[in-house]
């Protein structure tokens, strides 16, 4: 709105920016003598020149600060003129092409960070050399983006002498299947042959260097998949990008806009039942039209409130808790998303034109470009449910490793730039997101029009077949009847029709007229599907029945006397049904009354097509030719994207009809008479150099071929065979520019403008002539979701022939509106979506930050150190807020995180729970005995504890118990009720099974009562009551024993029979007295006087005497005996095999010594142990590496690093001859950057893993959360809540992590060695014999009736 104001008021502001920029080029065209007058190591010399004036003015300065940016700047807008002036005239000496100055605009627009809007055929590949030299003279790295890999290549080896003659390397990304999966790259190397096209002048070389380079060329995937790899790398040296300073992409709007939202994704298939997407498949397609509701417009499919009963009642479950209608449970909420997607792939997601289904594989098809995007895969299960649709095999949903959207990843840049032909229609998504201004730039013809340097003018002219209006360009001054030089587009009106029928005759008509003439032709589609089905138009058939149908509508006229008046004609509207369905018997019945063959080939018929379509005389051979064979043609879709350059580049040759999705080709000029290699023009003007041609470089193409056919004396020399390439290309432009040039029919108006503009964009490059013209039908898409069917109803009212077109101003603004008001939606959708992103672009931030931290600094213990002390903290304040059993959960996770181990001296280093036990042993009795008293209190503490976690689960099993048998004969009751009023006759198993299955149990009944439940399940329900409270009961006690044998680790001494004649409270205490029982023979088995532990470790005295009893041989005992060996037999193997198992736990008697602590000593008590602990694992590992470096090592040179400590001077000192408190501080050094390194291995990998499967659960969270809504909750505000929330439990999670496995790498492992011999391995014990039944009262249930 404020630049409406401005253009209003205060001019046109892009005007004012453009006369502002075209006095900076003339400052350019000043130096221009100056720079042509150098030497080419003169101008070569300059680079160094410019590098060292950057250098100047930066130095001193912190790489990326504010002031280092505002210096860089200063001193790169001080170059440009000279930087562009060196650029010019490189360019002239190793192309033959010179900027003009409308390109030398367009490459300050980019140095600016602006987007260039410049049309088609400009020279946009040249204008991207100005910026690029001039930002790669910083040494930060220049990266140019392209929309393909020819594109990739084909750009860099085409300005490449350029950079190469200034001293520039140019780095070069192709995709991964070309590069050994990514880890390759190329430079560009003028002097590497290669026939093949992807291998000439490029040199392979690791991707690393390719990034190094000054500039660096690659496609918008291939840069932000390095940036993803780069940050899951476990070492510094495996990254490969530098850096993101200066980014300038190509066709910037299709990257920026169409692609924005495109993710960037690594990952790896998940494990999962693929089956619920079979499941909600089937469901999807039973529904009836009024289950669901569609909108198109924002492609949404919702389920009405019936559509969610059918679907409950199809699932046989509940979408929602009937008690909570507003909430929903996970498992709920799992089968939605599973729904959503099967709705969504049953009935938006269309086979041929989203997707196709190729080798058994469902295959994206891009909705802007038409290409097919092999290996991508729609996110959040949707390709699996579409998967599902096809019948085709269900590949898991992946799990993701890393992802960005390209959005995203362009938004990293210090400095971002583009170019491309249409930009403006987008300008507010540029500016809101990207902070980019669009400036659009005039073309060459255009500004020197309007320019007063420049002697040429515009006039504007009538068709005389048309009578449109026309723009052209001659001489200034030039005579009325002068003829045209240059043109400028002609954009016919949209031909607006009724039908897609009628639609796709006329589209049929226009190429067939343009066919026969010899004009080029580029026909656009918006889908795969649409070309395939115009493409099917154009053949000989279908041209054959059009071509009779207009024959025989032309005839009838005739006949009747009739002039065209716009009005219908009854008679005729058999000849306008599809053409598939008019066959030739029918269209003969219709030719009989008018006495006329229907054969096109006829010569009465050739003249009459002559006349219909407007042809000449000379014409017939080609008209004949149409007749017979239809209109060759090339379709570029999906199926031809790897051709796509080469078919572009034909489609402007002499007859060519090329069908296109709207953004096939971009990136490639079509021009007139064909291609014609750069390489050949450079060699013209190499040529014309050569011979003394004044001013050769600012001559149009034309000029130089008249200088070559008028001039005699010119040596071709070598270059004989390119100049006749290059004056045979204009005899074949001059015969297609005869009959009008390229001609642009748009099938179809893209939702977008600017689609549509580059499809125009087109026809007309650089002057030559061509022509647009959208054919549209009523029946589009964007037509009927915006108020088209109110226009095709008043033209059936006003009964409107179906052939005539409507060509209105106000249909064409209507049209313009609806796509407006699409942009915007899309724009908001987009916008919307960045709030999203923003969250978890904070958060990969500050993830990749943590990361890179990890990489560059020297000494990690600090941060590791404050990790343990803050989970210490964490686990000590919880432990002593449980007094039960928080004491014995903190050893058992200290133990867990440090065990014990082996240090330097071969001393044991102990755990902290072992090391509260050595300062529980009585230092005044016998070593053996005080041991033996420890593990007795060890092993009474420890059945306590087990007791008390027996006796809560044989509570929980009762409240369980009690619970389900209650509702078990609730459903019994439920069952007998509908049973009675159900009359359908039934097979009594089939009754059965129906109980069992609402029951939960397998409930078994004999011949006879299976008679009495299918007749009258009432006389049956006493005994039904009492099978299912002893099947209940059994399953309930088995589960029961089953858990405290397992507990124990041994049987209890109970008989289920006898069990399940008790009532439960006698069975219940039954089961605590074996119990109990079990322990009081454990305890003294093992602890007793004479018991195991004493017998084992009496005879581990005896085979190793005890020779000094320190902490190391006391810790070694208590360790060793509380492990037992059991042989057992591997069903696997078939062997007999050795198992340790651990008889007892220290834990619960060393936890006794933690009760009643103060939190801040215990905090600090744990602190020290474990710092104690890293030294001592610091010095162990120094003492290896020591080991292992002084055997070989001639000099200390030879230990790396760490020898540094020792001093330069010592660098070539043998290890044997340093001092011991040499060899002390080397050891000490040596241990630190092992256990630093251990370190940086450890947080990495920490991050890796748990940032992998953050991105799950944000992904999932973010897939949820649109459900916040149903409870009137703003989604993005609860999922920025849940994402801080999830962010902060990540960062937990990775201390989590790091400190677990801090001490879990030693150099040598400390295994303690079992004491007790061999024992055999036990079997249960619990029989099914019954004992005498106990004459006990049992509890009865009430019955409900």
């Amino acid at each position: 709105m404020l630049k409406k104001f401005v253009s209003i008021f205060g001019g046109d502001p892009n005007q004012k920016r453009i006369d502002e920029l075209a006095e900076m080029a003339a400052e350019v065209n000043v130096l221009e003598p100056a720079f042509e007058a150098l030497s080419d190591a003169e101008l070569r010399a300059k680079t160094d020149e410019f590098r060292a004036k950057i250098q100047d003015a930066v130095d001193g300065l912190e790489l990326g600060s504010d002031e280092y940016l505002a210096a860089e700047k200063d001193i790169l807008s001080e170059l440009l003129f000279e930087a562009f002036a060196v650029v010019r005239e490189a360019s002239k000496r190793t192309l033959g092409m010179r900027h003009y100055d409308v390109q030398l605009i367009g490459g300050i627009t980019i140095h600016r960070g602006e987007v260039a809007e410049m049309k088609t055929g400009e020279g946009k590949t040249l204008v991207g050399t100005l910026p690029v030299y001039l930002n790669a003279l910083t040494g930060r790295g220049v990266h140019l983006i392209t929309v393909n890999d020819y594109l990739a290549r084909r750009d860099p080896r085409w300005m490449g002498p350029i950079y190469y003659f200034l001293g520039l390397s140019v780095g070069i990304l192709q995709s991964a299947s070309t590069t050994e999966n990514g880890k390759k790259a190329y430079l560009y190397d003028p002097n590497k042959e290669s026939t093949q096209e992807d291998q000439h002048q490029l040199k392979l070389v690791d991707r690393k260097e390719a990034y190094s380079a000054d500039i660096t060329y690659g496609t918008n995937s291939e840069f932000g998949f390095d940036y993803l790899r780069d940050n899951m790398a476990m070492t510094l040296e495996r990254r490969v990008q530098r850096g993101h300073y200066f980014a300038i992409i190509d066709e910037v709007d299709n990257v920026l806009v169409d692609e924005a939202r495109t993710p960037l994704i690594i990952s790896g298939p998940s494990q999962g039942d693929m089956g619920d997407y079979t499941r909600m498949a089937q469901v999807a397609r039973q529904l009836r039209g009024e289950d669901y509701e569609v909108n198109e417009r924002d492609r949404s499919i919702a389920l009405t409130e019936i559509g969610i009963a059918h679907v409950e009642e199809l699932l046989g479950e509940p979408l929602s808790d009937p008690e909570r209608p507003e909430d929903v449970t996970p498992e709920q909420a799992r089968l939605i998303g599973y729904l959503e997607q099967a709705l969504r792939a049953e009935y938006l997601f269309k086979r041929n034109k989203d997707y196709l289904v190729q080798g058994g594989k469902v295959i994206i098809v891009d909705e802007h470009t038409g290409r097919l995007m092999a290996g991508r895969r729609w996110s959040d299960g949707l390709h699996q449910a579409v998967e599902a649709k096809e019948g085709t095999k269900i590949e898991p949903e992946n799990i993701t490793y890393a992802t960005v959207t390209l959005q995203n990843y362009f938004r990293m840049y210090n400095k971002l730039a583009g170019m491309t032909g249409t930009a403006l229609t987008e300008a507010e998504e540029f500016d809101k997101i990207y902070s980019l201004e669009v400036l659009p730039i005039p073309t060459n013809l255009e500004y020197q029009a309007n320019s007063e340097d420049y002697e040429i003018e515009a006039r504007t002219a009538q068709e005389d077949y048309t009578g449109y209006e026309y723009t052209y360009y001659v001489p200034d001054g030039a005579p009325e009847d002068y003829a045209p030089e240059l043109w400028k587009r002609k954009d016919y009106p949209d031909s607006i029709y009724r039908t897609v029928e009628a639609k796709l005759r006329a589209i049929v008509e226009e190429a067939a007229h343009f066919y026969v003439i010899g004009r080029p032709q580029l026909v656009g589609t918006t889908s795969v599907e649409s070309s395939d089905r115009l493409s099917g138009r154009l053949h000989a058939d279908p041209v054959r029945r059009l071509l009779q149908t207009l024959l025989l509508r032309h005839r009838w006229m005739e006949a009747n006397d009739r002039e065209e008046d716009g009005r219908a004609i009854n008679e005729l509207k058999p000849l306008y049904e599809p053409l598939e369905g008019l066959t030739p018997t029918m269209l003969r019945e219709f030719a009989k009354p008018l006495d006329m063959t229907i054969n096109p080939a006829a010569p009465e018929n050739i003249s009459t097509l002559l006349n219909i379509l407007n042809l000449s005389k000379d014409d017939i051979p080609r008209l004949e030719l149409l007749i017979k064979g239809g209109i060759p043609h090339n379709v570029l879709n999906a199926r031809k994207h790897t051709e796509e350059s080469q078919i572009i580049a034909g489609a402007g040759s002499f007859g060519a009809v090329t069908i296109a999705t709207n953004m096939a080709g971009r990136g490639v000029d079509i021009k007139l008479g064909g291609d014609i290699a750069e390489e050949i023009l450079s060699t013209v003007n190499r040529v014309l150099g050569k011979n003394d041609v004044e001013n050769h470089y600012n001559l149009t193409l034309e000029e130089q071929r008249q200088v070559l056919l008028e001039r005699d004396d010119i040596d071709y020399g070598i270059y004989d065979a390119e100049i006749k390439l290059f004056l045979q290309y204009f005899e074949d432009m001059e015969h297609v520019k005869a009959v009008g040039g390229l001609h642009v029919i748009g099938s179809e108006r893209h939702d977008a403008r600017r689609i549509d503009n580059q499809l125009r964009g087109r026809a007309g490059r650089q002057g030559d002539p061509g022509s647009s013209r959208f054919f549209l039908s009523l029946e589009d898409d964007l037509m009927r979701l915006f108020g088209g069917d109110q226009v095709g109803n008043l033209m059936q009212r006003l009964n409107v022939d179906d052939t005539l077109p409507l060509e209105n101003k106000i249909v064409s603004n209507i049209i313009e509106s609806s796509q407006q008001r699409v942009e915007g939606a899309n724009f908001d959708s987009r916008e919307h979506l960045l709030d999203y992103d923003n969250v978890l672009n904070s958060q990969r931030e500050r993830i990749y930050a943590q990361r890179d931290r990890v990489f560059v600094k020297e000494d990690l213990s600090e941060d590791v150190n404050d990790m343990l002390r803050m989970e210490v903290e964490n686990r000590v304040q919880v432990a002593l807020a449980d007094e039960e059993e928080g004491p014995w959960r903190l050893l058992a996770w200290a133990e867990g995180v440090q065990p014990s181990f082996t240090d330097r001296n071969d001393e044991l280093f102990p755990s902290f729970t072992l090391k509260l036990l050595l300062d529980q042993l009585d230092e005044d009795v016998i070593p053996e005995e005080a041991i033996l008293a420890v593990v007795r209190k060890t092993i009474e503490t420890e059945q306590g504890h087990l007791f008390k976690a027996i006796t809560n689960l044989v509570d929980r099993t009762s409240d369980t118990f009690e619970s389900q048998l209650e509702e078990r004969l609730d459903l019994l009751d439920t069952f007998i009720q509908t049973r009675e009023e159900n009359e359908e006759l039934q097979r009594p198993q089939d009754v059965l099974n129906e109980l069992n299955s609402l029951v939960r149990l397998p409930l078994k009944l004999t011949n006879n009562e299976l008679r009495i439940l299918a007749d009258d399940p009432y006389e049956l329900e006493d005994e039904l009551r009492e099978k299912i409270e002893e099947q209940l009961k059994k399953t309930s006690l088995t589960r029961m024993i089953g858990a405290i044998e397992y507990r124990l680790q041994q049987p209890l001494e109970l008989n289920m029979g006898d069990l399940l004649d008790m009532d439960w409270a006698d069975a219940e205490q039954e089961v605590l007295d074996a119990a109990d029982q079990a322990l009081e023979t454990r305890i003294e088995s093992l602890a007793g006087e004479n018991g195991q532990l004493a017998r084992d470790l009496k005879a581990a005295l005896k085979r190793e005497p005890v020779e000094v009893w320190n902490d190391t041989a006391k810790a070694r005992l208590l360790i060793g005996i509380s492990q037992g060996v059991r042989s057992g037999f591997d069903r696997r193997t078939h062997k007999q095999v050795k198992q340790t198992y651990v008889r007892f736990q220290y834990s619960y008697l060393a936890a006794q010594s933690l009760v009643d602590r103060e939190a801040e000593e215990l905090i600090t008590e744990v602190m020290d142990h474990l710092d104690t602990a890293q030294a001592a694992l610091q010095d162990a590992w120094g003492e290896v590496k020591w080991r292992e470096k002084a055997t070989s090592a001639a000099t200390l040179a030879e230990f790396g690093p760490a020898a540094a400590i020792l001093g330069d001077d010592l660098a070539e000192t043998s290890p044997a001859n340093i001092s011991d408190e040499q060899r002390e501080e080397l050891i000490d050094e040596l241990g630190h950057q092992r256990l630093n390194d251990i370190q940086r291995e450890l947080l990495l990998r920490a991050i890796t893993d748990q940032w992998v499967e953050y991105l799950t659960k944000v992904e999932a969270l973010r897939v949820s959360i649109g459900l916040e809504a149903y409870a009137q909750r703003d989604p993005l505000v609860q999922y920025r809540r849940q994402a801080s929330e999830m962010f902060q439990q990540l960062m937990s999670d990775i201390r989590s992590q790091v400190v677990s496995r801090v001490f879990a790498y030693q150099p040598r492992r400390w295994n303690a060695s079992p004491l007790g011999a061999v024992e055999a391995a036990s079997s249960g014990t619990m029989t099914n014999k019954s004992k005498p039944a106990a004459t006990k009262k049992k509890r009865r249930r009430h019955k409900k009736k």
